[in-house]
């Protein structure tokens, strides 16, 4: 067996056997994704708790309940909400019509509501839990969404690494060795978006990121340029 997938596994099995729900998440009491979508700001970071086992090791690692993120897009005039997300999904329809096949892989444009309600049907849990959901809205920029559509068509269809490329890949971010952008992880592609955009600074390369670097809004918001800044994540259902 190889050494690496191993020590994954491994560690894998350890997470799974640590994951609890946050003490403060109750369901009944959190508002749903309509009654809060006017709210959430173009930029925003989407923030999921997986149930796989390699999202509880995210987890666990990051020790935070976030294993997946990816960009909240709104456009003027555009009631919709949209998705920059770096992930294997490959049954929605890519907005940008960059590529032939428009359901692919990797890093995509999609609607929203349809890509979280299809989250437990896309990756069902091993053990009956279902994905948490949570948002960190932006603040303090002024969205040039040339540029940001720019920036999206740019990276669009780049491919999702596998398993063990996207740990050594963030593993090499946190010494700041840039992995390049030929594939990306999903907090990888947040991050590079940000920069791109000039709302974080260039001190550490976009593969240095996880998911639970937008959790810990504390952090990262040292870390954000010209008043660019994360609330803290606000729960919420569909």
């Amino acid at each position: 067996m190889d050494i690496m997938k191993g020590v994954l596994e491994e560690a894998e099995d350890i997470a799974i056997k640590l994951h609890k729900k946050p003490e403060d998440y109750n369901q009944s009491e959190i508002s749903t994704l309509d009654e809060i979508a006017d709210t959430i700001t173009c930029g925003s970071v989407l923030l999921c708790s997986g149930t796989a086992a390699e999202s509880r090791l995210i987890e666990e690692v990051d020790h935070t309940d976030f294993s997946h993120s990816a960009m909240i897009v709104r456009f003027h005039g555009d009631a919709k909400l949209y998705l920059w997300t770096a992930d294997t999904v490959d049954k929605l329809e890519d907005q940008i019509h960059k590529e032939s096949n428009l359901d692919h892989p990797g890093t995509h444009l999609l609607v929203l509501k349809d890509y979280l309600t299809n989250l437990d049907k896309y990756y069902p849990s091993p053990d009956g839990s279902t994905y948490r959901f949570a948002v960190a809205k932006l603040h303090g920029v002024d969205v040039d969404e040339k540029n940001l559509w720019s920036v999206m068509y740019e990276y669009d269809g780049t491919p999702f690494p596998p398993t063990k490329q996207e740990f050594l890949h963030w593993m090499e971010g946190q010494v700041d060795i840039n992995s390049g952008m030929l594939n990306s992880f999903c907090a990888q592609m947040v991050a590079n978006t940000y920069q791109k955009m000039g709302w974080l600074k260039l001190d550490h390369p976009a593969n240095h990121y996880n998911p639970g670097s937008y959790a810990q809004t504390r952090k990262i918001n040292n870390e954000m340029k010209d008043g660019a800044c994360l609330e803290k994540p606000q729960y919420f259902k569909l």
